[in-house]
């Protein structure tokens, strides 16, 4: 058994190398980087064909990139090195004429700064680069915030009630960016996938309502500040975050 996956193993990665040779494409050399990081390690194969992808100045490349600086994988971690990456992604994402097709990026870049300037307690960016996350249907933004601002964090029973309010804001938040992910892909274990995480997102809401004994009214304000959100009015949550962490 372990021979033969051997073998399956080895007979992929002499493919991959064959078409990234043959056709010379970069999103071919970016699987064979993928395959040399997740499927079959190998640190100098993996950054051989990484740095080819860099001399291209192929920005999905910068993107593996900045991970493998974020979490030390294959090089030594360096958050600096990663932030100042993934600032320039979402410069660079942003400026382009196709800005549509890079939304998930940009989300991603977003994500990666604001959990940075989390670890370095840097509340201002932090919240910044979430909130843009979030514009971008970020599931992890969403959920990141839920936990940030969950009712356990309370130091007293109104802190624990506005928590709980704003906790059920996000969590509907990513229920919401789940269910949307569901109904655009064509896969469908990973609708299934996405739907299950939809269930539990739901679930808690529901165990967060019954736990604090949230009234009619606080409902309406959870469904009140989604609403407002997702007809692109962000401000009125953002002033409202703040409002609460400068307080």
């Amino acid at each position: 058994m372990i021979e033969k996956s051997l073998h399956s193993s080895e007979t992929k990665e002499q493919h991959l190398i064959k078409i990234a040779e043959q056709t010379d494409e970069p999103a071919c050399m970016l699987v064979l980087t993928d395959f040399y990081l997740t499927e079959q390690p190998q640190p100098q194969q993996l950054w051989y064909w990484l740095n080819k992808l860099l001399a291209r100045d192929y920005l999905p490349a910068y993107l593996v990139q900045a991970q493998l600086y974020l979490s030390g994988n294959t090089v030594e971690q360096d958050l600096n090195k990663a932030a100042t990456i993934f600032e320039q992604l979402v410069e660079r994402y942003s400026q382009s004429e196709n800005i549509e097709t890079n939304l998930h990026q940009l989300a991603f870049c977003h994500l990666s700064l604001a959990r940075i300037s989390h670890s370095r307690r840097h509340t201002a960016p932090m919240l910044m680069h979430y909130f843009y996350a979030l514009q971008f249907d970020s599931v992890e933004a969403a959920e990141d915030l839920a936990d940030m601002f969950s009712p356990d964090r309370a130091k007293n029973s109104q802190q624990t009630e506005y928590l709980a309010i704003l906790q059920c804001v996000f969590l509907t938040l990513s229920a919401v960016f789940l269910q949307q992910q569901s109904d655009d892909s064509n896969d469908e274990p990973q609708q299934q996938t996405l739907l299950q995480h939809y269930a539990e997102r739901k679930n808690q809401i529901q165990e967060n309502i019954h736990r604090y004994q949230l009234t009619a009214s606080q409902r309406d304000d959870i469904r009140q500040r989604v609403r407002l959100w997702n007809e692109g009015e962000h401000q009125y949550l953002m002033e409202e975050v703040v409002s609460y962490i400068n307080n």
